[in-house]
């Protein structure tokens, strides 16, 4: 925190100034240059979370969730229909990383295509569950994309329908 502080103080020496802190999710630093109004009273130095963190907070969270359901007896990854196995845990991540990163700026976009993919990625031929998704002949999603042209609406689905 004192590095940080020490080069932030010697930023305007420089004819320049930092006004976002790129962070790991440590509030810390952030609060701690904040309170040293370096600036003065005025200038509130902003907090940007890394985007490879925050997607993998959630992987991280998906698999302790699996961990914790499998010590109260119920299993959720596995090999069985509709496990959230690892290969799932990381498009899923993959995913929401990608929706962070194009709607950066915009929450509820954000929200929308994080929302979007994940009830993309739980859709099935059974149970299509794309009202979420983009429309349009252009949209990243298949089965959106396919109704748009008049195509198959086959799924090739992240979680293995039971057969």
């Amino acid at each position: 925190m004192k590095a940080a502080a020490k080069i932030w103080s010697r930023s305007e020496a420089c004819g320049f100034r930092y006004t976002t802190l790129l962070s790991d999710g440590d509030a810390k630093t952030h609060k701690f240059l904040n309170s040293l109004k370096i600036y003065g009273p005025d200038v509130e130095i902003l907090k940007e979370q890394c985007i490879n963190h925050v997607s993998k907070r959630l992987g991280t969270s998906l698999r302790n969730l699996v961990k914790d359901w499998r010590a109260k007896g119920i299993t959720l990854g596995g090999k069985s229909y509709g496990s959230l196995k690892e290969t799932t845990i990381k498009k899923l991540t993959q995913y929401y990383q990608k929706a962070i990163l194009e709607n950066k700026g915009d929450i509820q976009s954000m929200k929308k295509s994080i929302y979007a993919t994940l009830y993309h990625s739980i859709s099935t031929d059974k149970n299509p569950m794309h009202m979420k998704c983009p429309p349009g002949k252009d949209s990243w999603c298949f089965y959106r994309r396919a109704l748009a042209k008049g195509e198959n609406l086959h799924h090739i689905s992240l979680i293995l329908e039971h057969q």
